[in-house]
């Protein structure tokens, strides 16, 4: 029987991170494979000069500084390095959910809707079930800002777990 993968959306917020325990709580390394779907907005390339800072990524202590370049610096180019950077920030926790057993894979994904691109992950990639966590907004704030997570939990047509840390 072919294990169930498990689709967590993440983003550079703390909380997107805290369903982690979760996922080990009440699906065994054995039989679930892990997609860590990191989705950010696509970039648009800044040409010659600085990088397009405004796609949504914001660089760590410690990441090189980015000064301004003598060449083009198209979109895919800074797709490619956000990628790298994604990969680095996640080996903690990819080291660590492979440590307890579980087959891990990091994909990056770029659009300007989270949900679209969770729903596109979903269809072409045979998950079986998403696992999220939420702020778990209510009243005028939900109003207002919406919420990724309910919006997911109406249009997929997977189970989606979701957990709202305290």
């Amino acid at each position: 029987m072919p294990n169930n993968k498990v689709l967590i959306p993440l983003n550079q917020s703390e909380l997107s991170q805290k369903i982690v325990p979760s996922v080990e709580q009440f699906f065994p390394a054995s039989g679930n494979d892990l997609v860590l779907f990191f989705i950010t907005r696509p970039p648009s390339a800044a040409g010659f000069g600085k990088p397009d800072l405004g796609a949504g990524y914001v660089q760590l202590p410690g990441d090189e500084p980015v000064t301004p370049t003598l060449h083009p610096i198209y979109a895919s180019q800074q797709e490619d390095s956000i990628k790298a950077h994604v990969e680095a920030e996640l080996t903690p926790l990819t080291s660590h959910l492979e440590d307890v057993g579980y087959k891990v894979s990091i994909m990056v994904g770029f659009d300007k809707d989270p949900v679209d691109a969770i729903l596109r992950v979903i269809g072409e990639n045979e998950i079986n079930l998403v696992a999220m966590s939420t702020h778990a907004r209510v009243g005028v704030t939900r109003f207002f800002f919406g919420n990724i997570a309910d919006i997911l939990a109406q249009k997929a047509k997977i189970p989606v777990l979701l957990v709202h840390p305290s």
